[in-house]
């Protein structure tokens, strides 16, 4: 804010139009770099989620599709044995993005049947849908692998 104020009193104090010029470069380059930003797809939040569950993938490989994956290696390792022998899938759909989030509704369907959809978030990080620690969380308290 006290940019735009500097910004509107050197407009106020100078005939000059440059630093004008500068400032709406500026704002129209920070919104491109935003909307840069591919929207993912429900099929590319989903493949996010299948390497999650799947016993057979390394954790090397869920903790890049995990935000912060690291620290929550240990917790990955303990759902991939808990979820062994039970198989899960999800179906995502509605995917909204604002700015580098993204937010779909995601149904998991297990042995019990299908749950209902609720909103779980990933981040672009990098240029790289991950899924949030928020929603990491939730799959992995689902597997009582903790958080």
């Amino acid at each position: 804010m006290g940019a735009v104020i500097l910004a509107l009193g050197m407009s106020a104090c100078s005939s000059d139009d440059a630093s004008d010029t500068a400032a709406t470069t500026s704002a129209a380059t920070s919104s491109a770099a935003s909307e840069a930003i591919a929207a993912p797809t429900s099929h590319e939040l989903l493949g996010t989620l299948q390497v999650l569950v799947d016993p057979a993938r390394p954790v090397d490989e869920k903790t890049v599709v995990v935000v912060d994956g690291d620290e929550r290696r240990p917790n990955l390792e303990a759902m991939t044995a808990a979820m062994a022998n039970y198989p899960v899938s999800f179906t995502v759909t509605d995917v909204q993005v604002e700015g580098d989030t993204a937010t779909a509704n995601v149904a998991i369907v297990s042995p019990h049947g299908t749950a209902a959809p609720t909103a779980w978030t990933w981040e672009n990080v990098d240029g790289t849908w991950k899924v949030s620690d928020e929603s990491t969380c939730t799959l992995l308290g689902m597997a009582r692998a903790g958080c």
